[in-house]
């Protein structure tokens, strides 16, 4: 039968192995995705290049805006999902980071304080009472997010990042979608004519 350390130094090891392959899955689609906006707005760029209204080329100007969120995107989101993939390859820092933040939790006494505020003699709806009643919930606050450079790993599955990730990647694969209509758009009016030329 194998020891339990065996068996969490095994876990560990794959669990490295598979946060550097989703690391390198996720290095890959990015630089696809990337590539394709690329794609679409150089094709884009060429097919309208002489669409112009007053001197001012149009039709470069609209395919550059509609394909350069696929090309930005990508990289924010993958930027964006390093932390967590760093996260899964290092599951040791990561329960030492929880460990820290914790600890750093419980050695605050705002809770105490503010219970001991609402229960004591002076009453919490004064001025004072409630400036201090702020300040104590403040501090309770910045105690309990934690912290970006002290926890990086840890911050990384705050609900408020991870909302904003899925936001990111949802605005990415809409804009994949416009560059991809664009690419086609543009394949279509090359080969059917409908494209203006000089």
């Amino acid at each position: 039968m194998p020891d339990s350390r065996t068996v969490a130094d095994r876990f560990a090891r794959s669990l490295a192995v598979t946060g550097r392959g989703l690391r390198a899955l996720l290095l890959t689609i990015a630089a696809l995705a990337a590539s394709l906006g690329l794609l679409a707005m150089t094709v884009g760029a060429l097919s309208w290049q002489h669409a112009d209204q007053w001197r001012v080329p149009v039709g470069i100007l609209i395919v550059v805006l509609l394909c350069l969120p696929a090309v930005l995107l990508p990289v924010l989101v993958h930027r964006r999902l390093a932390p967590l993939t760093r996260s899964i390859e290092r599951p040791d820092h990561l329960t030492a980071q929880a460990r820290d933040y914790v600890a750093d939790v419980r050695a605050g006494t705002e809770l105490a304080d503010i219970a001991a505020l609402a229960s004591g003699p002076t009453s919490i709806w004064r001025p004072r009472g409630l400036w201090q009643a702020a300040r104590l919930v403040g501090s309770f606050t910045g105690r309990i997010t934690p912290d970006s450079t002290r926890h990086p790993l840890l911050a990384a599955f705050m609900p408020v990042y991870l909302r904003t990730l899925w936001l990111v990647v949802i605005v990415t694969a809409w804009a994949l979608v416009v560059a991809t209509a664009v690419l086609a758009g543009s394949l279509v009016a090359v080969l059917l004519g409908w494209t203006p030329t000089s």
